[in-house]
């Protein structure tokens, strides 16, 4: 398990909060008793590897009774089952199948909580320059595998409660700062709102979209960033993160973005003004504006 993670005083990227992490530490720990995923079926997909797998082993510890691992990669499926210490089930299939994803969600029955970390990146390069339907593959999978499972599981989500956690990485940055990857982040914020409309059009599942952090992941690699330049993180961050975002703790951000690096004690402490207006929702920066 990581070390506590370093806390900055001056996070290296803006921050609703003013502790940033980099890796786990005691607030989002499966152990604590607050967090316990006890009892629950928890559905991941992009199981096989990196943040995917990782989540699973953090809900694992959380001591949930299921895990459901879904993923393209049969052998990755089993390896992260493999080291599962509660019952599982692997389901090799692409997010985009619709009738696969609804075998599985048929297969599966009653769930209580469903990370979405499977996702796509196109080969960098400009609009101009792009294949359409390498770009537009995006899309498909990262928006329309969200809606694929979104409506095939949601007829059996736990009635009471359940929540939904979707990846979405790099949308802050400046336009400027990303050229070539034009497909990835227009499809990552186009999931933002997506999220928004599970979390309203269904008042009792909770939905909120993630963002990571800064993960060596294939789809990093494959973006040409340098993890030498970027302050990385910690792949049991964001799966330790989501832990946390599932439990009723992280109430207040039902419909939400949020990014794992912020410390969550702060984030509480923000829950009223969070929920007094429409911050972490995704909108037209400056809008509504100041008449001055």
């Amino acid at each position: 398990m990581d070390m506590i993670a370093k806390n900055h005083h001056e996070p290296p990227l803006p921050s609703l909060t003013s502790v940033w992490h980099n890796a786990p530490y005691a607030a989002i720990s499966p152990e604590r008793p607050e967090l316990s995923a006890l009892g629950k079926t928890v559905i991941i997909t992009g199981a096989g590897s990196g943040i995917g797998q990782a989540t699973a082993l953090a809900f694992a510890r959380a001591g949930a009774a299921k895990i459901v691992l879904i993923g393209r990669n049969e052998e990755k499926l089993q390896n992260t089952q493999k080291q599962l210490d509660c019952i599982s089930s692997v389901h090799p299939a692409s997010v985009t199948d619709e009738a696969a994803i609804t075998e599985i969600a048929t297969a599966t029955g009653p769930w209580d909580i469903m990370i979405l970390a499977a996702g796509h990146i196109s080969p960098k390069a400009h609009l101009r320059e792009a294949s359409v339907d390498e770009w537009w593959q995006n899309f498909e999978t990262n928006v329309k595998g969200t809606m694929i499972a979104a409506n095939a599981f949601l007829p059996t989500a736990n009635q009471t409660h359940s929540a939904i956690v979707a990846l979405s990485a790099g949308v802050f940055f400046p336009t400027g700062l990303l050229a070539g990857l034009s497909g990835y982040i227009s499809s990552k914020f186009t999931l933002i709102k997506v999220i928004e409309f599970l979390a309203a059009e269904n008042p009792n599942v909770f939905a909120a979209a993630l963002h990571p952090g800064m993960i060596e992941t294939d789809n990093f690699r494959a973006s040409g960033a340098d993890p030498s330049k970027l302050p990385m993180d910690s792949v049991n961050l964001p799966a330790e993160f989501s832990v946390w975002l599932t439990s009723p703790e992280a109430a207040f951000l039902n419909g939400r973005f949020a990014m794992a690096n912020w410390d969550v004690d702060e984030l509480k402490a923000k829950a009223d003004q969070i929920l007094s207006r429409q911050l972490l929702t995704a909108s037209v920066n400056g809008w509504p504006f100041s008449p001055n």
